[in-house]
């Protein structure tokens, strides 16, 4: 599962949402983490429509896990939310949804290699939306919490896992903010740039 992604600055941010898809955004607040890598617990401005107005707003990657105080649950099956089965994630997925910015995000894959220290690691690969210059993920928040929305993998991910972060597209955006994103699960048609990263030494 993912569990890292790129966050681009806040020009970046700004230039790509306001400029280039003319959406209304507000001013963000101009100390916003930026140019970092987040991982679980950490911070990153997501895209939220909340006062009547699209804006970033801070919150940590990962809702508390029920069964264990110390950990997060970072990734949310997009499923789950058609099932019958009661979810801690249905009320966000029903009325709280917003988007992840990022430059790429990376994946563990099934393979390993022994580095030069003995010890054995997980090939790595980073994704970005091949048709845009930065990658929008759906997200699902909480309060200060926000989740990352996984989906089945299409034939570009699928190699690497068996699950994929839901990427959408900027003419998805609305639809995954304010409307029914049935249509959205399936990703088989979505182009995804993969670069595998070079190993640890």
């Amino acid at each position: 599962m993912c569990n890292q992604f790129q966050l681009p600055s806040l020009a970046e941010i700004k230039k790509y949402l306001a400029n280039d898809l003319n959406l209304p955004l507000i001013e963000p607040a101009s100390n916003l983490p930026q140019n970092q890598n987040i991982f679980p617990k950490g911070i990153a401005p997501v895209l939220v429509y909340t006062d009547n107005q699209l804006q970033l707003l801070p919150k940590s990657w990962g809702y508390p896990s029920p069964y264990d105080h110390k950990k997060v649950v970072f990734n949310a099956r997009i499923e789950r939310f058609f099932e019958e089965k009661h979810s801690m994630w249905d009320s966000s997925f029903a009325k709280s949804r917003c988007i992840i910015i990022a430059s790429q995000f990376f994946e563990s894959g099934h393979d390993t290699y022994e580095a030069g220290n003995e010890h054995r690691y997980h090939e790595r690969f980073s994704f970005k939306n091949a048709n845009a210059a930065l990658t929008l993920i759906a997200g699902i928040y909480q309060k200060d919490h926000f989740s990352m929305v996984t989906t089945k993998p299409n034939a570009s991910y699928a190699p690497v896992h068996d699950r994929m972060p839901l990427v959408i597209q900027a003419a998805e955006l609305r639809q995954w903010l304010f409307q029914n994103f049935s249509s959205l699960v399936d990703r088989s048609q979505l182009s995804l740039n993969s670069v595998k990263l070079p190993p640890k030494k």
